[in-house]
């Protein structure tokens, strides 16, 4: 086996509950990860189609790199063991960051426009998602 892969193995019988949370239903079921990508792709095998796990194996192989802090489960799954009452597992969602640079929704956009009229005058005018305000 190659020795950059590491395989973990979670007893299914003393953890149902986290199991059925985690949308694991069928046995054997795999979930390939990748440092800062975090989860590659998964899927449940049988013998007869033992195919997944080794065009998974293939696919995923350890020489391309990934940069910047592991990523594990998801947000939404996370959140989903936190809300299990059958496990005590605590989790505080991650903070809203606002971007300090926001895209202007497309009616708070004005544009100038050039009109041709006796006075030559510039008029400014709102320009909504449905046309002209």
């Amino acid at each position: 086996m190659n020795p950059d892969l590491q395989f973990l193995q979670v007893n299914y019988e003393e953890h149902k509950s986290m199991c059925y949370t985690l949308n694991v239903h069928v046995l054997p079921f795999f979930r390939f990860y990748r440092g800062a990508q975090g989860r590659l792709c998964q899927f449940s095998c049988t013998n007869a189609t033992i195919h997944k796990f080794k065009d998974a194996l293939a696919r995923h192989t350890a020489d391309r790199c990934s940069l910047g802090p592991t990523k594990g489960l998801d947000e939404k799954e996370l959140l989903a063991l936190a809300a299990n009452k059958e496990l005590s597992f605590n989790y505080k969602p991650k903070p809203v960051r606002l971007d300090p640079n926001p895209v202007p929704a497309v009616e708070d956009i004005l544009v100038k426009k050039t009109s041709v009229n006796r006075k030559d005058s510039e008029e400014k005018t709102l320009v909504g998602a449905r046309g002209r305000c």
